[in-house]
């Protein structure tokens, strides 16, 4: 179902922009700056506390945009920017830190400067935002659970994680492709 384009200016509005849900998506956002603070100075007990608040933030705040019809085009883009920055972040410092490989790390940043670069292309043209799907969702999730493994130095999962997150980004980048594809070719076929 596509939704009508929203200009800056009415992104910026503050019905649009100060909503519980984006706020929560606010903080996640500058959780992330901590979170890597703390992930390079190995306050784990801090860090992993702070990390699931910034998990938990992330159900919050889509289940509370949903429960209260305040699904905003704002927000699409606020939520997925602070996981990504969290995400980045959490690699970054893990790399630094705990062993995470470099080409993982670089996989992940370039995986999600992809997205957003890509999200920006299909907002110019299409004129909506693209809600995240199952693979891209999946795909998080292995990715979370891999550094989570070089947080806490469980080596036995390290490398089948790695192989699963390398997996999983190549068959989401491919799912989005597709489907940013086939949007574009039916955008192309309406045109007169």
């Amino acid at each position: 179902m596509e939704s009508k384009p929203a200009t800056l200016g009415q992104l910026l509005k503050p019905d649009q922009l100060l909503t519980l849900p984006n706020l929560l998506s606010l903080l996640r956002l500058l959780l992330g700056g901590y979170i890597y603070h703390l992930m390079i100075t190995h306050q784990v007990a801090a860090a992993t506390l702070w990390i699931a608040i910034a998990i938990a933030s992330d159900y919050l705040d889509g289940m509370i945009a949903r429960a209260q019809h305040r699904i905003s085009e704002m927000g699409k883009i606020i939520d997925p920017l602070a996981d990504k920055v969290c995400i980045g972040l959490a690699s970054v410092a893990l790399h630094q830190e705990y062993g995470l490989p470099l080409w993982i790390m670089v996989l992940i940043i370039t995986r999600d400067v992809g997205i957003l670069l890509g999200s920006v292309l299909l907002i110019s043209r299409l004129k909506f935002v693209v809600p995240s799907a199952l693979p891209g969702k999946v795909t998080v999730t292995v990715i979370s659970a891999t550094l989570l493994s070089f947080l806490y130095g469980i080596q036995a999962l390290q490398q089948p994680l790695v192989l699963l997150s390398l997996i999983m980004i190549v068959y989401s980048a491919g799912y989005y492709l597709w489907n940013a594809w086939r949007m574009w070719q039916k955008r192309e076929r309406k045109k007169p």
